[in-house]
């Protein structure tokens, strides 16, 4: 009797080795989608906050650096460092992110890129678009294409000089 006992034990603790074999693989690709997630979501947020952050600079702009074209482009090159300073150590190539100032509407119609508007009306609204490409570089299991994952956030923050 005790003969067969040891032989079941012997038995089961090679059947666990065997499931934990089977197993496994598939709790890391469960594992990995959450927390793939997780960083996405996480650079989401920084990238929401940091077109935040440049769109309310640029919402308290004076109206005389609004209306003068080389002041104009001074305080978007500002906002555009003030993003690029935020999301410098989560994302180290800079080259990948891309910023979108628009600053109301020119007098003909077209939209202001925040070069100035010598004449007309000065803008309502500021708007800031902040977009970049997120890659899988960690686990390599979620599959973002050849260019990764679109990342972007409008912020629009009404023009206090009005």
């Amino acid at each position: 009797m005790s003969k067969n006992i040891k032989n079941t034990m012997r038995w089961q603790k090679g059947a666990a080795a065997v499931e934990l074999a089977l197993v496994l693989p598939i709790l890391i690709v469960f594992f990995t989608a959450p927390l793939f997630f997780a960083i996405f979501f996480w650079h989401y947020t920084a990238v929401q906050k940091a077109a935040q952050d440049g769109a309310r600079y640029l919402s308290t702009v004076s109206e005389q650096e609004m209306r003068d074209p080389t002041l104009a482009l001074a305080a978007a090159n500002t906002a555009r460092e003030i993003i690029r300073g935020e999301l410098a150590d989560l994302i180290p190539d800079q080259n990948n992110i891309t910023v979108v100032l628009h600053c109301g509407t020119a007098a003909n119609g077209m939209i202001n890129l925040c070069t100035g508007v010598e004449d007309g009306p000065l803008p309502e609204v500021v708007d800031v678009g902040v977009q970049f490409r997120l890659k899988d570089q960690f686990f390599g299991f979620v599959d973002t294409g050849r260019y990764g994952w679109n990342v972007s956030a409008v912020a629009t923050v009404p023009y206090v000089s009005n």
